[in-house]
């Protein structure tokens, strides 16, 4: 098994380019199938962040997808995608999802996390950190960000559309 430590970055402050594709994919990452395991190990009203972009939401990753989110009760190492938050310090980063282990371009291990450091500053409101986590999310599933529009969560420029998007929607399915 190969095992790949891989860091996609959302911030608003970096602007970092990403080289996305033309279809906001980012490189060939996706999960073994479209059920995934999902453990929330968020604390705090993060837990209810996590919760709703992955699942409860109507437009959140799990009923507006294909994907079928599993949830369990610990975390793991195969066909899992983790949640975190916690205070992370001053990286540059409000989100960060990590591929943590992968065999080719199969995703055993990822992990998104929240950096309270910065997001609990007062600077945030609740809509703003639902955004990041939706986009951490769907880094885990395979998404790039996209700039181009402005109703989507994988857009890192902006903090207000805590939601995929049609596009998003259909690049998910596409894929699973």
């Amino acid at each position: 098994m190969l095992i790949w430590t891989l860091v996609v970055i959302a911030t608003v402050t970096l602007g970092l380019p990403m080289g996305a594709w033309a279809a906001h994919r980012w490189g060939c990452w996706k999960y073994a199938n479209y059920n995934i395991n999902w453990y929330n190990g968020g604390t705090g009203d993060y837990f209810n962040i996590y919760n709703e972009e992955a699942k409860t939401d109507s437009n959140a990753w799990s009923p507006y997808t294909d994907i079928f989110l599993n949830p369990v009760s610990a975390s793991g190492t195969t066909d899992h995608a983790n949640a975190y938050n916690g205070f992370y310090g001053s990286t540059g980063w409000l989100g960060l999802a990590e591929i943590r282990s992968a065999s080719g371009c199969t995703v055993l291990n990822g992990r998104a996390r929240l950096n309270q450091s910065y997001l609990d500053n007062g600077s945030y409101s609740r809509t703003n950190k639902k955004h990041v986590a939706c986009q951490e999310i769907g880094h885990l599933f395979g998404l790039e960000h996209n700039r181009g529009e402005t109703n989507t969560c994988m857009n890192d420029s902006i903090l207000t559309a805590p939601q995929p998007n049609a596009h998003d929607q259909s690049l998910i399915n596409s894929i699973y």
